[in-house]
């Protein structure tokens, strides 16, 4: 489900974001990060990959100025969370929980209160001090309400941190009244630290103001291998290094698009598409640790071993080539663009509607996919207005040639 970028020496540049890495560089990457672990997995079977994750040895790293060191595969808990599951995550090394109050209906959190009670890991237990919890709010001008709503249901007496959720307003990061609601859950003690997920634009320009604003903690956003040449992002990430924000990758699994049999690089290569797409971004050595949903104790052995391993010149070759063969079908959340060019379809949100007909044709998150879409608000998933848009001129001035007259279509179709 990742996705990276072919490339060669004349790499086609779009709005600064080139298609990739060259394999060299990719390599060069991960041979300066030194992930420690074992083998890379290439062509195993799913049991195979779990004995061989068995082997390894979860890598750690400082996540910025917390001092703390976190796994680098965090737990995501957008999901139908399973005690078999958590426990073999534990099992791998893994001691970073990442959840929200508004994960899979609300239940995200209740789920994680219950396994985590049942293991100890409460109060200020050694069980729990071991743990990283992150949980998180959208409702971003009541977060000290909703964190106390958010610590019943983890049946915690704090987290260790806590996010602004899916943030699109750069001056969020930059507001005075956001740092002292901050410091005043910081002192409670309720949280540890603070920070924010952005899964679109304006990402740059919330990473930048994160930089400079002095109080936020950690960043959790989307990057995948097609971002790495991305200039103005890149920047931006350097930025946040250097005033020791914590970064966390998530999305990474982004280009899940299945292809033919006949056309599909990593069956052709004989690698594991959803391993290579966690060591493309896990070789950048800047992500502290990469959030990743994952459903069954087997999904889980294989991407800690995944995370521990290198990535080898095959699967580089087969995420590029992978990439070169979908990067126009997805979408990248600059929709203040094609929205206005659509005219009548000007009010639908088109990055977060494209984002759950993902969900829905590429993950097999079918109903998930239909749930979230009809929480939007009505406005933004209006039928007629998807009917009515020009979507053959959003098109037009689309930066990564998605095929909006298409996929709006499916919208309308498969999640109205």
């Amino acid at each position: 489900m990742a996705q990276c970028d072919r490339s060669n020496n004349t790499d086609k540049q779009t709005d600064g974001i080139s298609t990739g890495l060259t394999r060299r560089e990719a390599l060069q990457r991960g041979s300066v990060l030194g992930i420690a672990g074992g083998a890379a997995l290439t062509g195993l079977t799913q049991t195979a990959g779990a004995q061989q994750a068995a082997k390894t040895k979860m890598p750690t790293a400082v996540l910025g100025r917390t001092g703390v060191k976190v796994s680098r595969l965090a737990m995501g808990g957008a999901w139908d969370v399973d005690s078999e599951v958590v426990g073999a995550g534990l099992e791998q090394g893994i001691n970073y929980i990442d959840t929200a109050q508004v994960y899979n209906g609300g239940n995200s959190e209740t789920a994680f209160g219950t396994i985590l009670k049942q293991m100890g890991a409460t109060g200020h237990s050694e069980a729990r001090k071991k743990l990283w919890l992150v949980t998180k709010s959208p409702d971003v001008h009541n977060m000290e309400t909703r964190l106390d709503r958010s610590l019943v249901k983890l049946q915690q007496d704090y987290v260790d941190c806590y996010y602004m959720h899916g943030i699109r307003d750069p001056k969020l990061p930059a507001s005075s009244e956001i740092k002292a609601m901050a410091e005043r859950m910081k002192k409670s003690g309720k949280t540890r630290f603070f920070g924010f997920s952005c899964h679109d634009d304006p990402l740059v320009e919330c990473l930048n103001a994160a930089a400079d604003s002095g109080f936020i903690d950690v960043i959790m956003f989307r990057y995948d291998y097609h971002y790495y040449k991305s200039d103005a992002l890149n920047r931006a990430i350097d930025r946040c290094v250097k005033a020791k924000i914590g970064l966390v990758a998530m999305k990474t699994q982004v280009g899940a698009m299945t292809l033919p049999e006949k056309i599909n690089p990593f069956l052709k290569r004989g690698v594991n598409q959803h391993q290579a797409a966690i060591k493309a971004v896990a070789i950048d050595a800047r992500m502290t640790s990469i959030c990743s949903e994952m459903v069954t104790a087997d999904q889980m052995r294989q991407n800690a071993s995944a995370i521990a391993g290198k990535l080898t010149v095959a699967e580089a070759d087969a995420i590029q080539e992978h990439a070169q063969l979908v990067s126009h079908l997805w979408c990248r959340g600059c929709d203040h663009i094609c929205r206005k060019a659509s005219g009548a379809g000007s009010t639908v949100a088109v990055a977060d509607s494209l984002r759950f007909l993902m969900y829905h044709d590429h993950y097999g998150k079918t109903e998930h996919a239909r749930t979230l879409y009809a929480g939007l608000p009505e406005a933004d998933r209006d039928p007629e207005a998807i009917a009515n848009g020009d979507w053959a001129a959003a098109e037009q001035v689309c930066p990564h040639n998605v095929p909006l007259t298409k996929l709006m279509l499916r919208v309308k179709e498969r999640l109205a």
